[in-house]
């Protein structure tokens, strides 16, 4: 059995150039060429092209006449042995490769060695971020409690700036913030500087005045 199993077969360069034959000629048409492509030439006899196409003897010269312009000289397809020539090159290369064991070793591999290496350690996988500034008291809940555990009970840690000027005035309006301390309240909101500390101060202002 050939090393080249498959003979590749490119659609409309074949049909382009056979549209003339019928059925007889294109089949002897295709049989010297998978001759040809596993035995690397045909022959120069008629009889024994005449056997490779299966065409009966009577028949052989209306169909040499019809397929003879698709060769060149002495029965040779410059296309068909270039394409066979490159996959020969193929099969040599994995022969190749596969006569040193597949891939190189790490060790193998230039500029590489393996104490250089190091172990692999699996890639960590990003974490998916919102876009939106949804649910800013849970934000804000999750913010201080993560300064009371870092910072012994003080709320330090600013608040997430929000999107828009619009996002910040609902979460301040939602927090009970006063309207004379709003606009202060709003620009340190939108420069990351208002914490969970400034919010409870709100709550005792609220109380004083009740």
């Amino acid at each position: 059995m050939t090393h080249l199993p498959w003979m590749p077969v490119y659609v409309g360069d074949e049909l382009a150039e056979t549209s003339h034959l019928n059925a007889e000629e294109y089949g002897a048409y295709a049989l010297l060429k998978m001759h040809m492509w596993q035995h690397g030439r045909l022959p120069s006899d008629d009889e024994r092209l005449a056997r490779i196409a299966k065409c009966a003897a009577e028949r052989w010269d209306f169909v040499k006449e019809a397929i003879w312009t698709l060769f060149a000289d002495d029965w040779r397809h410059p296309r068909l042995e270039t394409l066979r020539a490159q996959s020969e090159e193929t099969h040599k290369k994995r022969s190749e490769a596969g006569r040193r064991g597949g891939r190189p070793r790490l060790e193998e591999k230039p500029g590489l060695s393996r104490d250089k290496a190091g172990p692999k350690h699996p890639q960590p996988q990003p974490q998916p971020q919102s876009d939106s500034y949804s649910d800013p008291e849970a934000q804000a809940q999750s913010q201080s409690s993560a300064a009371e555990k870092d910072q012994g009970g003080t709320y330090t840690r600013a608040l997430p700036v929000p999107h828009s000027i619009d996002e910040g005035k609902l979460f301040l309006l939602s927090r009970g913030c006063p309207p004379e301390e709003m606009k202060r309240c709003l620009g340190m909101l939108m420069d990351g500087h208002l914490t969970p500390f400034d919010m409870e101060s709100w709550d005792v202002k609220a109380r004083a005045n009740a």
